[in-house]
């Protein structure tokens, strides 16, 4: 999957007529091209903060070639094949089995690590940075004023570093599978990364809908695992992760809830580990 996404990305570049900009727009060259080789960066060197990148800049490549073709008398086939190779790349990217590749690319050692699925409190306002960065590259890339295509070129790439801040915690959120034990390390949730030895856990299992765990996803949709322990674990919660569960910062616990974005597979890995 990761050499055919690269090759999909790459290869839509060269063929002619994909990535064109308007030639009214001063800026839109350096735009496009740039958004189009962050993205190319990613793809090709996998890494959470990469993730985040093919993830938030992919789209914004696509939407653009898509309204140039479709805007275009004189469309080539070729720029029709490169469009719908971007698309196939933007959808791909938010596959949990792809995002797993990337954060799997900075363990260490014999880990294992399980994406996280996001909190739906924090999909909105990703969202919104998103459509924020979205209407700046609009102006950056349509504007035939370069006074207006300048500020939105430095709106845009000051909204975007900050919102690319935010949106790195999600691809940093891991339920961990090492040797001596698991770990959940999420920063968006937890101040302190979860950690328990193989003895002490008791068991992780799909969650029942009665379970009295402590629910650690905030949230989320699909299937949550619940993780048991032997005896109470100290858990360290995030300003965040006690806004929303509306507890205190630090509690003990003999339980709790998970969600990775493929609960099955994550289940094969543990068993090893767990037993």
């Amino acid at each position: 999957m990761q050499n055919i996404l690269r090759g999909a990305w790459l290869g839509a570049a060269l063929l002619p007529g994909t990535l064109v900009a308007p030639d009214t727009s001063p800026l839109a060259v350096w735009v496009v091209w740039t958004l189009w080789a962050s993205v190319a960066i990613g793809v090709l060197v996998p890494h959470p903060l990469s993730l985040t990148v093919i993830r938030f800049f992919a789209p914004l490549v696509t939407l653009h070639a898509a309204w140039m073709v479709a805007t275009d008398d004189g469309t080539r086939w070729s720029a029709i094949g490169g469009v719908v190779a971007l698309i196939a790349v933007s959808i791909v990217a938010f596959l949990p089995a792809y995002g797993e590749v990337h954060a799997q690319a900075a363990a260490y050692g014999h880990e294992r690590r399980h994406l996280l699925r996001p909190p739906v409190a924090v999909v909105l306002p990703v969202a919104l940075l998103w459509s924020l960065v979205a209407v700046a590259a609009t102006f950056a890339v349509y504007s035939e004023s370069l006074v207006v295509a300048g500020i939105a070129s430095a709106a845009g790439a000051s909204v975007g570093t900050f919102a690319l801040r935010r949106a790195l915690v999600l691809a940093r959120r891991w339920l961990v599978f090492v040797p001596a034990g698991i770990a959940v390390h999420d920063p968006l949730v937890l101040r302190d990364t979860f950690m328990v030895r193989s003895h002490d856990v008791r068991g992780l299992r799909i969650a029942a809908a009665d379970t009295e765990a402590f629910d650690t996803t905030c949230v989320t949709w699909g299937e949550a695992l619940e993780l048991q322990l032997a005896h109470p674990h100290d858990v360290s919660l995030s300003q965040f992760g006690a806004r929303i569960g509306r507890t205190l910062d630090r509690l003990h616990v003999t339980a709790l809830l998970v969600a990775p974005s493929r609960p099955s597979r994550a289940l094969a890995n543990q068993r090893p580990a767990a037993s």
